[in-house]
């Protein structure tokens, strides 16, 4: 290799390592504003307005003192004021069965359904329970659930047997 060569290549290895301890070269660059904003979570929540009231095909009953028989019906009613805030929020209004303690022959022959209205409208239902979106965010949703002991429950089926309501409950998930 000539000298010339070896000369100009040892100059720029020594320019490339002055210029770095000095600092760094910079580059351009440029930024803009884009225009974007907070973004805020929402909520879902459910609040008892009016406690709950139990009843049988013939009127109010105190459940802890009652003891069905095939054909009864037992409606549990309560009015809760429902937070649902989120753009794309649906959640489910739905019996709690992880509160329905007992025997599982009275279990078999028992069947429960859940409704609700909202200032005297029907809330939409489906299988998962009653629909929640952010329409009803503020709004007092009145919860019925009927629970009906099969009326063709023959032989020794489920008598003497007990099923626990005392931690009854009704839950709002999203779904």
């Amino acid at each position: 290799m000539n000298s010339k060569l070896k000369g100009a290549i040892a100059a720029g290895a020594a320019t490339v390592l002055l210029a770095g301890g000095a600092g760094t070269m910079a580059a351009w660059n440029s930024g803009a504003s884009i225009g974007g904003g907070a973004v805020g979570a929402g909520a879902l929540a459910l609040t008892q307005t009016v406690a709950p009231n139990w009843a049988d095909q013939h009127g109010p009953i105190t459940v802890t003192d009652f003891r069905a028989v095939p054909g009864d019906v037992l409606t549990y009613t309560a009015s809760f004021e429902v937070t649902a805030r989120g753009t794309n929020l649906r959640a489910s209004l739905a019996v709690d069965e992880a509160t329905i303690v007992g025997d599982p022959a009275f279990e078999s022959v028992v069947d429960h359904k859940i409704t609700a209205t909202s200032g005297g409208d029907p809330v939409p239902v489906d299988s998962d329970g009653v629909v929640v979106t952010p329409a009803l965010d503020g709004a007092t949703v009145d919860v019925k659930v009927i629970i009906t002991f099969a009326a063709d429950t023959d032989g020794d089926a489920a008598q003497n047997v007990q099923v626990d309501l005392s931690n009854f409950n009704v839950t709002l998930r999203q779904v």
